[in-house]
């Protein structure tokens, strides 16, 4: 018998460690797939990171970078070799030599290498505002559908008590029903509303897990992975005048400083057009090999524009000079409307977002009484459907309201390229 018991115990040791593994291997397995948390903050830096578009943009500074060290760089030499002695001499043998060689060094008008690399330079801090430009886009867009997805998920929950309400209303429908104190069209009146709150409740899901999709999508991850959001909406103030904003605006927005810029560029252009009409040059070196003799001199040539002293390029740089002056003034114009048109959403945004708020504080009075009447028998079917319905729709309007209120603001944000938020997410990369 203890021979026997001897035996067993390993079996059981063996027996206890593999259930332990599997246990733990089960706890791993829970824990790797719960999803992570995805905060505000960390979903702009993902965005900022691997955002297709502001990948794109930071490849297009590079190039412009590399436009500049072109544009600065001397224009490359010319080199001339002349070799000789190909015919055959007294002896029938060729003298083949180096007859001579030259080099030559060109050169643009003065000061038009200059202007290049100026207007080269402007390039890249083009690009540099383009990039700031795209980062307001995806700002907004990200703003857009994280505020979605805290809908949504609001939604659900709203959706989810209304539904447990409807099938608490409908078991109250169907007893009287049961007990002859309804009519049957009350019944399935009901019925009907209980299968249009599940049809609400499973299309807010799919809303969620779309905008979840949309969301990875833009922040450059795969459209499948999930993720959790802990954050709410919540009441936002705005406290700033439509003049301040304005100033604001007219000052950071990086659509005014591309036009301001490409101005310059223009005007830049100009003058080099301008300087293009002076001669270019060249200088060089070359040597000469006649009779066994070698011989040095030095080459200087000049290449003058007689024939319209390069009117046309003067002419079409001054065009393009006062287009992008017109473009600038228009790009101010309509900065400022539309600083103006977000600036009037908002407020509006707010107050009836204030007007939500009074009907989410008279919605739950509305439905405790309602439930209780209507048990009673003191109101009838459709009155009770009909003060449900105001009741749920109370609450729906009210986070809709703080979504517009949070969608508005964002917007204004990248109107006037600043944050508005003590956050100042907008403006934590520039």
């Amino acid at each position: 018998m203890r021979i026997q018991m001897c035996r067993g115990i390993p079996l059981l040791f063996l027996s206890i460690f593999l259930l332990g593994h599997a246990v733990a291997a089960q706890e791993n397995q829970n824990v790797s797939s719960t999803p992570q948390t995805l905060d505000f903050r960390a979903a702009l830096e993902q965005a900022y990171q691997y955002n297709p578009q502001m990948v794109e943009a930071r490849k297009s500074i590079e190039i412009s970078k590399g436009d500049l060290i072109t544009a600065r760089t001397f224009k490359n030499p010319e080199a001339e070799l002349e070799f000789g002695g190909f015919k055959k001499n007294e002896d029938e043998k060729r003298n083949i030599n180096l007859n001579s060689l030259e080099v030559k060094q060109p050169f643009d008008p003065l000061g038009v290498r200059f202007l290049q690399g100026k207007i080269a330079s402007g390039e890249v801090k083009i690009k540099e505002e383009s990039l700031r430009a795209v980062w307001m886009k995806v700002y907004l867009d990200i703003g857009k559908i994280y505020s979605e997805i805290i809908l949504h998920k609001k939604q659900i929950e709203l959706s989810k008590q209304n539904l447990e309400s409807m099938r608490q209303f409908f078991s109250r429908v169907q007893l009287r029903y049961s007990s002859g104190q309804v009519l049957k069209n009350d019944f399935q009146r009901a019925k009907i509303e209980l299968l249009k709150t599940e049809n609400d409740y499973l299309s807010a899901q799919k809303e969620l897990k779309t905008n979840k999709a949309q969301l990875n999508l833009v922040l450059g991850r795969p459209m499948v992975e999930d993720f959790e959001i802990t954050e709410e909406l919540k009441e936002e103030e705005l406290s700033m005048t439509f003049e301040d904003l304005k100033e604001i605006g007219f000052k950071n927005r990086p659509d005014i400083k591309m036009a301001d810029l490409e101005a310059d560029q223009k005007k830049k252009n100009l003058l080099k057009e301008h300087l293009n009409r002076l001669p270019s040059y060249y200088v060089g070196f070359k040597r000469i090999d006649e009779s066994d003799k070698n011989d040095y001199a030095v080459l200087v040539g000049i290449s003058l524009p007689i024939w319209n002293l390069n009117q046309g390029e003067v002419k079409k740089a001054k065009a393009e000079k006062d287009i992008q002056e017109q473009r600038a003034k228009t790009i101010r114009e309509m900065a400022s409307f539309e600083i103006y048109e977000a600036y009037l959403t908002a407020e509006l945004h707010h107050q009836q977002l204030d007007i939500a708020k009074k009907s989410l504080e008279e919605s739950d009075e509305l439905l405790r009484l309602a439930n209780l009447r209507y048990s009673e028998g003191k109101i009838d079917f459709l009155n009770y459907l009909d003060q449900i319905r105001t009741g749920t729709q109370s609450k729906v309007n009210y986070y809709q309201a703080l979504f517009n209120l949070s969608r508005s603001i964002s917007g204004l944000e990248v109107f006037i390229a600043q944050s508005l938020r003590q956050e100042g997410f907008l403006n934590e990369k520039f």
